[in-house]
């Protein structure tokens, strides 16, 4: 199983392995695949609780939106210890998705996907022109709507809205955080847009 594939990629010492964010991709894609086909199975979750009870070192981390329907976990295919996913609308992150994204990283980590999905309602409100109803809402779209250049507010370009906020969220955390941008020097992190199908449950890399 794919969930196994990236819990073998870290089996040894973490900190002695040359797993790189290329060999990570390819096995939550496989993992997907398999979530794709409905055929996830979790039978070892006792054994993984008990030995990650003190200790975490997740070679994966993972920025999503808060949709109910996209849980990241399942969409890969993967279980405990192998993702530190933070979710929030519009997968976007503030100081405090930057800060829960910082203290994730280790010298192993070497993935961080930005998981942006289809018809994603905080981006598709935003390519509204109408104002949202709360202080909160209306910092949410400002953020969101800066992702728009030379997209039109029309609700034909979702899927370029929600694609070029994905590759905002990726741009913004580098912008914003020294220990993202240092990890990206030092220990070859790589960052990874990508979007999720609601219909087929595929995920696919954006360029």
């Amino acid at each position: 199983m794919a969930r196994a594939l990236v819990v073998l990629l870290f089996a040894a010492p973490l900190f002695a392995q040359e797993i790189t964010g290329d060999q990570l991709w390819a096995a939550l894609l496989q993992g997907n695949k398999q979530y794709v086909a409905g055929t996830l199975r979790y039978e070892q979750l006792a054994e993984e609780r008990a030995k990650l009870k003190n200790s975490e070192l997740p070679p994966i981390a993972v920025l999503a939106c808060s949709d109910s329907r996209v849980p990241p976990e399942l969409v890969f295919n993967q279980t405990l210890g192998a993702m530190h996913v933070v979710r929030s609308a519009g997968n976007v992150a503030d100081e405090l998705g930057i800060a829960s994204l910082e203290l994730s990283l280790n010298a192993g980590t070497k993935l961080l996907v930005v998981l942006a999905h289809e018809n994603c309602s905080a981006v598709g409100h935003s390519l509204g022109t109408g104002e949202p109803a709360t202080p909160a809402q209306q910092a949410l779209a400002k953020r969101i709507r800066s992702s728009f250049a030379g997209i039109g507010y029309e609700a034909a370009n979702i899927r370029k809205a929600v694609e070029a906020n994905a590759r905002a969220s990726a741009a913004q955390l580098l912008a914003n955080s020294k220990a993202i941008r240092d990890a990206v020097a030092a220990n070859g992190l790589k960052i990874m847009p990508a979007y999720y199908d609601l219909t087929t449950g595929a995920v696919t890399k954006i360029d």
